[in-house]
C-alpha cells in the first residue's frame, strides 16, 4: 500500500518525460514541415506539397531499368557535393517502356547549409591554421552555394526554330526574351549587334554603302509623297461629297415648295369651279396625290440615307486604312528579330542547359523568385489548381516515349508552401441570410484520364468522332456551375477513370479545378474506379481533401474505408447546424464473390460510427430554432435502391441496379439518425429519385427518398437508348424544411426538368414533378 504512491509518482514522471519529448518531436517536424496539413503522409503523395524550408540547385532526368525500379537509387542522379537529390515519384513515360522508367529528380539544399552556417569540428580551436582555413572555406562554400534555380524553361522547337539563326542551338523563346529583357541599347550594344552580325557573315564585313543610303532615303521619299498624294486626293474627295449634299439638300427644298405651291394651286381651282360632290372627289384626288407626294419624299429620304450610310462606310474604310498605315510603320508593329546569344553570354545571365529540353535560370538565393517545388503533369489539358503553384506550358518535356496527348509539363512553386487548410480556402458553409437556402450541385462519375480521354457513347453518335470526353465534361459541368451558382458541389464518386488515368493527380486536378477556380467550396466521396490509376485509394482521398476550398476529409483510422466524415451547414442567424450531411466510403467490390457477388458492402464500424457522428450532434441540432434536415451521399447504391415496384418514382430507370447482394441495414440506420434523403452515383444512366417505405403503415413506419445523380462524364458508359449526360440540384430552404431538386442536361443545359419536392417541413412528401 506504501509503494502503490510511489509506483504512481514513477508513472507520471515517464509520461511527463514522454509528452515532453513528444512535443518537442512535434516542433522538430513542424519546423521542417514534415507535418501536412493535418493528413498522415502515407495518404498524401511528397510530389502534391514538397518541403519548403530548402532551395533547388539542380534537375535530372534518369532512367533506370522496370527490373530494379523498386530500389531507392533508381532514377536518381550519382551523389556528390552538397545537397540531397528528391525524386518525384512518376514514371514520366507513364508505363510506355517495356523495359525502362524514367524518373524526374531534384536536388535540395538546406538554407542553413546554403547561407554557410555549417557546424564546425568540435576539435578545431581558435586561432589555429586549421580554423582559418575552416573559416575561407565555409565563406567560399556560401558564396558559391548562393546560386539556386529562380526560373526554369522549356524548349519548344516548334516555335523556338522559328527565330532567325535558333535552328541549331534551340534556345528557349522564353529564354530569349528573358536576355533581352533588361539590355539597355546603347553604342556599346550597336555595336555588339554589329560583331555579332559579322560572325553570322563568317567574318565578312557588312556596312551600309552610300548607294544604299540613297536608295533608302529615296523609298523614304517616295512613300511620303504616296501619303502627301493619297491625302490630297483624299481632301479632294470629300470636298466634292460636301458640294454633292449642298446640291440634293437644295433640290430637296426646292422639290418641297414646287410640291406646297402645286397642291395649293389645284385646291384653290377646285374650290372655285367644282359642285360640292365634285370638290369632295377633287379632295380625294388632292389626298391620293399628296400621299403619293409623302411616298416620294420619304423614298427620296431613304435614298439619302442609304447614300449617307454607304459614305459613312466608306469614311470607316478610309479611316482603317489610314489606321494600317500608320501603325505599319509603328516600332510596335514590327516583328522582333531576336540577336542569339552565346554560350557565355547565356551563362552570365544565369540560364543553363540540361536535358530533355529542360533549361534553368541560377540567381540568390535571397531572389523571391527561387524555386522549392517541381512536379509533373500532363496532357495538353492539364491544370494546376494549387494557387501557388505555375504550370509551364510553353514547352514539353522532350525525348519520352508518351503519346502526344500526355505530354509530360512542369509545373513550379515559387516561395513558402500554402496552407490549404487555413481559413482563407476553407469557407464556413452556412445558409444564405437573405433568402434562407442552401443549393447543392450534385456531380456523379466524371470518369476523367490523363490527357484529352475518349467518349463513350456520346449523344448524338454523329459526335463521337474526334470527340475528347474531358473537354466536352467540363463544357457541360463550367455550364451548370454558371447557370445554378451553387453553395457547395459534391463529387459522388469516380471523379477519375483509373486506367485510363495512369497519372492520376493530373486526372484529379483537372475534376476539381472549376471549383477551386469559383472558389466553391466542395466535397468528394470516392468511387470503385478512382483508385485504379497510379495512386491508392488512401492517396486519392488524401490529395482530394488537402486541395483548396476541399472540404472533405480521410475520416476516422478505426472506420473501414476512407472518406467517411460529416459536415453541418450552419443556419443563416446563428452556429447551430440547419443541414447535416453525411458522406461514406462505399468500398469496390465483393471481397467474397462467390457467395456474394458484385461489390462490397458497408461495413458494421461505418454503422456505429454514423450513429456517433448523430449523437454528437443531436444537441446542436435541438437547439435549431427552425426545421433541420439530414442528408446523404455516396457511390454504389444501397439494396434499397432496388425498390422500384409500386412506390412513387421520378426520373429513368432504363439501367440495372449494381448495389451490394448482402444488407448490412444501413437503410434503418438512415432512419434511426434522421436521413431523409440520400444521392448517390455508379449506375451511370440510372437518374431516378424513388420514395422508398420502410414497415408501411406500421407506427414505425419509414419514409426516405433514394435518389441518383445521373452520369455526367463523356468518358464513362452511356447508351440504353441513347443517354444524355446529367447533373442533378438540390435546394433546401431551410425556414421551411423543403428541400426541392431538379436535373440539367448536356443537349438542353438551359432548361431544368424533373422538378420535384421530396421534402416539406421536414418530412417526405408525395409531391411529383
Amino acid at each position: 500500500m506504501i509503494g502503490l504512491p510511489r509506483r504512481i509518482s514513477r508513472l507520471a514522471g515517464y509520461l511527463g518525460l514522454f509528452l515532453v519529448f513528444a512535443f518537442f518531436l512535434v516542433i522538430i517536424a513542424n519546423k521542417h514541415e514534415e507535418i501536412l496539413f493535418y493528413l498522415p503522409s502515407r495518404f498524401t503523395p511528397s510530389f502534391f506539397q514538397p518541403v519548403a524550408n530548402s532551395f533547388i540547385i539542380d534537375i535530372a532526368i534518369r532512367s533506370c531499368m522496370k527490373l530494379n525500379a523498386k530500389s531507392p537509387t533508381c532514377g536518381i542522379p550519382p551523389l556528390g557535393g552538397i545537397g540531397d537529390w528528391t525524386k518525384l515519384e512518376k514514371d514520366l513515360q507513364l508505363g510506355n517502356s517495356w523495359m525502362h522508367k524514367k524518373y524526374l529528380s531534384y536536388k535540395r539544399v538546406e538554407e542553413e547549409l546554403l547561407s554557410g552556417n555549417i557546424n564546425e569540428e568540435a576539435s578545431t580551436k581558435p586561432g589555429t591554421d586549421t580554423e582559418t582555413t575552416k573559416k575561407q572555406d565555409k565563406q567560399k562554400r556560401s558564396s558559391d552555394n548562393t546560386k539556386v534555380i529562380i526560373d526554369i524553361a522549356i524548349s519548344n522547337p516548334e516555335l523556338d526554330t522559328k527565330v532567325k539563326g535558333n535552328s541549331k542551338k534551340k534556345i528557349p523563346l522564353y529564354v530569349l526574351r528573358d536576355f533581352h529583357n533588361d539590355k539597355v541599347y546603347n553604342d556599346d550594344s550597336h555595336r555588339e549587334l554589329v560583331d555579332s552580325k559579322k560572325a553570322e557573315m563568317n567574318g565578312e564585313r557588312v556596312a551600309v554603302t552610300l548607294d544604299k543610303e540613297k536608295a533608302a532615303s529615296s523609298n523614304i521619299e517616295k512613300y511620303n509623297k504616296k501619303i502627301e498624294e493619297e491625302k490630297k486626293l483624299k481632301e479632294e474627295e470629300e470636298k466634292k461629297l460636301k458640294e454633292e449634299e449642298k446640291k440634293l439638300k437644295e433640290m430637296e427644298e426646292k422639290l418641297d415648295e414646287q410640291d406646297k405651291e402645286a397642291a395649293e394651286k389645284k385646291l384653290k381651282e377646285s374650290m372655285e369651279s367644282n359642285p360640292e360632290k365634285e370638290k369632295e372627289l377633287e379632295a380625294e384626288e388632292l389626298l391620293k396625290e399628296a400621299e403619293e407626294d409623302i411616298e416620294g419624299v420619304e423614298d427620296f429620304a431613304e435614298k439619302k440615307e442609304g447614300e449617307e450610310k454607304k459614305k459613312d462606310e466608306e469614311k470607316k474604310k478610309d479611316e482603317e486604312k489610314k489606321s494600317k498605315r500608320s501603325t505599319a510603320s509603328s516600332r510596335h508593329e514590327l516583328e522582333v528579330e531576336y540577336t542569339i546569344p552565346s554560350g557565355k553570354d547565356l551563362s552570365e545571365r544565369g540560364w543553363m542547359q540540361k536535358s530533355n529540353g529542360i533549361w534553368v535560370r541560377y540567381g540568390s538565393s535571397s531572389d523571391k523568385r527561387a524555386i522549392t517545388g517541381i512536379d509533373v503533369l500532363f496532357g495538353e489539358d492539364a491544370v494546376d489548381p494549387r494557387p501557388n503553384w505555375s504550370l509551364i506550358k510553353q514547352g514539353y518535356l522532350r525525348d519520352l516515349s508518351t503519346t502526344d496527348d500526355k505530354r509530360a509539363y512542369l509545373s513550379i512553386r515559387r516561395g513558402p508552401r500554402a496552407d490549404y487548410k487555413s481559413k482563407k480556402y476553407q469557407p464556413v458553409l452556412k445558409v444564405n441570410k437573405q433568402t434562407g437556402k442552401f443549393k447543392i450541385l450534385q456531380v456523379a462519375d466524371l470518369h476523367f484520364s490523363t490527357g484529352v480521354g475518349k467518349c463513350r457513347d456520346p449523344v448524338p453518335l454523329e459526335s463521337k468522332a474526334g470527340c475528347e470526353a474531358d473537354p466536352r465534361t467540363l463544357k457541360f459541368l463550367e455550364k451548370v456551375l454558371d447557370l445554378e451558382k451553387p453553395d457547395f458541389v459534391v463529387l459522388t464518386g469516380d471523379q477519375i477513370f483509373g486506367d485510363a488515368a495512369p497519372d492520376a493527380e493530373t486526372a484529379i486536378f483537372k475534376a476539381l479545378n472549376p471549383f477551386i477556380a469559383r472558389k466553391i467550396p466542395f466535397a468528394v466521396t470516392m468511387g470503385n474506379h478512382d483508385d485504379e490509376g497510379s495512386l491508392s485509394r488512401e492517396e486519392v482521398m488524401g490529395l482530394s481533401s488537402a486541395l483548396p476550398f476541399s472540404l472533405s476529409s480521410l475520416g476516422p483510422g478505426e472506420v473501414a474505408g476512407v472518406g467517411n466524415y460529416a459536415l453541418n451547414v450552419e443556419g443563416p442567424s446563428s452556429k447551430n447546424p440547419a443541414i447535416t450531411m453525411y458522406f461514406l466510403d462505399t468500398h469496390k467490390y465483393s471481397p467474397n464473390p462467390k457467395v456474394n457477388p458484385g461489390y462490397d458492402w458497408l461495413k458494421e464500424s461505418q454503422l456505429k460510427w454514423l450513429e456517433s457522428e448523430y449523437n454528437s450532434r443531436k444537441k446542436a441540432i435541438a437547439a435549431y430554432s427552425k426545421i433541420h434536415v439530414a442528408m446523404s451521399f455516396f457511390h454504389i447504391p444501397i439494396p434499397e435502391y432496388r425498390n422500384t415496384n409500386n412506390q412513387p418514382l421520378v426520373g429513368q430507370n432504363p439501367e440495372g441496379v449494381t448495389a451490394p447482394r448482402y444488407n448490412t441495414g444501413v437503410r434503418s440506420i438512415f432512419s434511426r439518425i434522421g436521413v431523409k434523403l440520400a444521392s448517390v452515383g455508379h449506375d451511370h444512366c440510372n437518374d431516378y429519385c424513388l420514395q422508398d417505405t420502410q414497415d408501411s403503415g406500421a407506427p414505425n413506419e419509414s419514409k426516405m427518398w433514394l435518389c441518383y445523380g445521373g452520369g455526367s462524364g463523356e468518358g464513362g458508359y452511356g447508351g440504353y437508348g441513347g443517354y444524355v449526360r446529367r447533373m442533378r440540384t438540390f435546394e433546401i430552404d431551410t425556414a421551411s424544411g423543403i428541400i426541392k431538386t431538379w436535373k440539367r442536361r448536356e443537349d438542353d443545359v438551359d432548361n431544368i426538368f424533373d422538378e420535384q419536392v421530396v421534402i416539406q417541413g421536414g418530412n417526405v412528401v408525395n409531391n411529383e414533378a
